[in-house]
């Protein structure tokens, strides 16, 4: 069974995004977050207790909300697409891809989901992948027949450079003409995030992502068609000017310090890879 510590963790990005949703409505619409907190709250009261700082709440919703677009723009020309949700944690995607043709896959450790089924019930739409990230067996559970997009929000950061490369090869060669989002940090903020989850009071997991190239998926894999990288998450707010000064100015300096992004890897067709 998840120890309490650990489910505050599973928590936090949600607990953020509630937040955020609370705070700038005009730039964030998130009922999931503002549902699973308040179911949280009637158990556990003290979950809603932790300081969580406007800059913290503001990355945790642009994080979710950069992924959700990305989404809807591949199933924009992939209608019946597999989403998966990557390290699904206690995110629910399937209100926010707002399209009844598509399926969406959540993977994560089976103690997580188990976790997961005793917040919310299940959705017609929704499948269940109780794997491991570095177990490419789940590859084997997608019907990708009519396209897939792979989110990792806030997960890579936990596994070293070398597993992030082989998953990447690996989805690349076995989804052609797929989709992968993820976010990342520089090896600087990183190290400046694993101390401010110590700061919270949190038991710190090690967090050996620290691949200093945004592009570095270019050379992880033939199979790799394209790389964008956004270096501006504020970008994908509706509303940007809704957001306090000290906050834009805060993802501006990341901006310009490529601390922060969001990547977004197309892998190749079928017959691009001819």
């Amino acid at each position: 069974m998840i120890d309490a510590g650990v489910q505050e963790t599973l928590f936090l990005p949600l607990l953020g995004r509630a937040r955020a949703a609370r705070t700038w409505p005009t730039c964030f619409r998130d009922p999931w977050s503002e549902r699973a907190v308040s179911l949280a709250a009637a158990v556990r009261p003290d979950i809603q207790d932790r300081d969580m700082g406007e800059m913290p709440a503001a990355i945790y919703a642009l994080r979710h909300l950069a992924a959700v677009t990305e989404i809807r723009r591949y199933l924009s020309t992939h209608p019946t697409a597999a989403v998966v949700d990557l390290g699904c944690g206690l995110d629910r995607l399937v209100g926010d891809v707002g399209h009844g043709g598509a399926t969406v896959y959540n993977l994560d450790f089976p103690e997580v989901l188990e976790l997961r089924s005793t917040w919310m019930g299940s959705h017609e739409r929704e499948r269940d992948l109780p794997f491991s990230l570095t177990d490419h067996r789940w590859m084997d559970e997608v019907d990708a027949s009519g396209g897939l997009v792979a989110v990792a929000s806030g997960v890579f950061y936990f596994l070293r450079a070398a597993r992030v490369a082989a998953l990447v090869d690996a989805m690349a060669r076995r989804f052609p003409g797929g989709r992968l989002v993820y976010d990342a940090e520089s090896p600087e903020l990183v190290a400046k995030s694993e101390q401010a989850v110590r700061d919270q009071g949190l038991r710190a997991a090690p967090m050996p992502f620290r691949e200093p190239d945004p592009y570095a998926p270019r050379s992880w894999s033939e199979a790799v068609a394209r790389v964008e990288v956004i270096f501006d998450l504020s970008s994908y707010a509706s509303d940007p000017a809704a957001l306090p000064q000290s906050v834009r100015d805060g993802f501006a300096a990341m901006k310009e310090g490529r601390a922060l992004y969001e990547v977004v890897v197309d892998f190749a067709s079928a017959a691009e890879s001819h």
